[in-house]
């Protein structure tokens, strides 16, 4: 019966095939999905056949088999030959268009949600374009991911440096979530480098009681810095509570918590204090998660949709190492029970528990696959825990080792896949690239003369109609194209007027404004769909 259960991620590719909509975590061909599926099962029941016959001794089989060093190695050239470039998973174009905008105008982005997410990518541009290198965001974020990428490979050879031979690696390079680690150009990259230091911490000084201090002032450290990343990381305060209540001595509890609110604040607040209220421009308060939470709407909480967009984000971040833990859950409860027992191992459950909480509570605005990599932090200490269990074991399970090659097969043909571009996108990035140096010239100057409160806000929308116009005006000729170019110039100069007269400090004479201006800019969009772009100014 338990051979059965290693079938089931056949199975269910299978299945998934079949639907009449392919899921979005299959952006490849389903020829080359059904030869790898049928190539792996062949390689599964020969294995289990080989268990049962003994004509192949496995044991001398292990002698040829790479260290863990030589495949990530192999794996990260990989890595540099397909770096992410389709723009429908992540943020995309918006992601590089603000950033390279605010970058121009303010001297970098800077938002509450990613404070030091967002800076370090602009600073790094302005480094390189001090160096004569293209001023272009995705460089700085594909310089970034790649760096994280190598962080997530020496973090997991580290803790599997005393066992080299034993295909460990492989847990990690099957999940989906090392694709931030493909020169991908997004703010959730750093971030999660953050928390693999986080679990390394706590690898190091959960065991022994004695470095309670260490391990609660140096975890709300870690924290901390991480939620200046991105605010995503506040989930994990439910760790700092477990902490706190079952790593905390009685007699220090108060000690414990008192000293690290004190730490953690003064991490925190110096920059929220100073992003909100005396740097110039301040922060957009319109556009920040911190203060606008989107939150899954209540009634939907518990829907089959909700729970597909899960389960989704979940095999594909972590499928392989999830399938693994639950194998031990149910068949090897003994084993898991000793494997569980371990602080460390708990804290993992802590925050897998904190994470599938965000993916619970959050709502994914932009969809899948964009919101891919949002809604998926918990499969770093899933992977974790999936390599430390396998770690423990006294030698290879050989039944295992298809379907970790199956998984690292399914990343990697999403990466060959995700490395192709849309002309088209190409081409629409190179002029809107264009449009913000065009932008900048010709208002930086008079945004700097509005008040620190209004620059960003001001700024975002200013553009949206000058992009809508000059795009626009490069697309090839349609029936409405000279109409929608003169909605975009209306609504730019009655935005300007709006913050020189104080009318939209009225939220009832904003919105208002708003929701015409949103109707004309879903007209922009459908007709960019729509047409082709004949006359390109680059």
């Amino acid at each position: 019966m338990n051979y059965l259960y290693f079938y089931l991620p056949y199975l269910f590719i299978l299945f998934a095939l079949s639907l009449p909509t392919k899921p979005w975590f299959y952006p490849g061909s389903q020829p080359l999905y059904l030869s790898i599926t049928l190539f792996f099962v062949l390689l599964q029941s020969f294995i289990f056949y080989n268990k049962k016959k003994q004509f192949i001794n496995e044991v001398s089989f292990h002698k040829y088999i790479p260290t863990n060093w030589i495949i990530a190695s192999f794996y990260f050239l990989f890595m540099l030959c397909f770096p992410i470039l389709n723009r429908n998973w992540g943020d995309g174009l918006l992601l590089l268009e603000t950033n390279l905008l605010e970058t121009k105008l303010f001297g970098f982005q800077f938002t509450l949600d990613e404070i030091l997410e967002s800076i370090l990518h602009s600073q790094l541009m302005n480094g390189l374009s001090y160096f004569q290198i293209q001023e272009d965001p995705t460089v700085s974020y594909s310089i970034l991911s790649y760096f994280s990428g190598i962080l997530f490979i020496c973090g997991f050879l580290f803790l599997g440096r005393f066992k080299q031979k034993d295909l460990s690696i492989l847990f990690l390079l099957s999940s989906g979530g090392i694709l931030l680690g493909f020169g991908y150009a997004e703010n959730y990259t750093l971030v999660t480098t953050i928390h693999l230091g986080l679990y390394l911490f706590l690898n190091r000084y959960a065991s022994d009681p004695k470095d309670n201090d260490i391990l609660l002032y140096g975890s709300t450290s870690i924290v901390a810095l991480s939620m200046l990343f991105h605010l995503v990381s506040g989930y994990l305060v439910i760790l700092l509570v477990y902490l706190w209540v079952f790593h905390s001595p009685k007699e220090k509890k108060i000690k414990h918590l008192v000293y690290c609110t004190l730490l953690g604040s003064l991490i925190l607040l110096p920059w929220f204090v100073y992003f909100s209220a005396f740097h110039d421009p301040t922060v957009d308060k319109n556009s920040t998660h911190l203060i606008h939470p989107p939150f899954y709407p209540l009634k939907r909480w518990v829907s089959n949709n909700h729970l597909k967009e899960i389960l989704s984000v979940l095999y594909w971040n972590a499928g392989i190492s999830t399938f693994y833990l639950s194998y031990q859950f149910f068949f090897q409860k003994e084993k898991w029970k000793q494997f569980i027992k371990y602080p460390f191992h708990k804290l993992m459950l802590v925050v897998i528990l904190a994470f599938v909480l965000h993916g619970f509570l959050h709502n994914p605005q932009l969809g899948f696959p964009a919101d891919w990599d949002l809604m998926g932090f918990y499969w770093l200490p899933i992977t974790l825990l999936a390599f430390l269990y396998w770690k423990q074991e006294s030698k290879i399970v050989w039944e295992w080792v298809p379907l970790q090659f199956f998984g690292a097969s399914l990343v990697m043909i999403a990466a060959v896949q995700l490395n192709k571009t849309n002309p088209k996108d190409v081409l629409i990035w190179e002029i809107t690239k264009k449009a913000i140096s065009t932008y900048s010239t010709e208002n930086k100057t008079f945004i700097q003369s509005l008040p620190k409160e209004d620059k960003k806000f001001f700024a975002k929308g200013d553009f949206l109609f000058f992009k809508g116009d000059y795009i626009t005006q490069q697309l090839c000729d349609f029936p409405e194209k000279q109409a929608l170019i003169e909605s975009m110039k209306s609504h730019r100069k009655n935005w300007k007027q709006g913050f020189l007269d104080g009318t939209f400090k009225s939220k009832d004479q904003l919105n208002v404004f708003l929701t015409e201006a949103t109707k004309t800019n879903v007209l922009y969009l459908k007709s960019l769909e729509a047409n082709t772009i004949c006359h390109p100014k680059l």
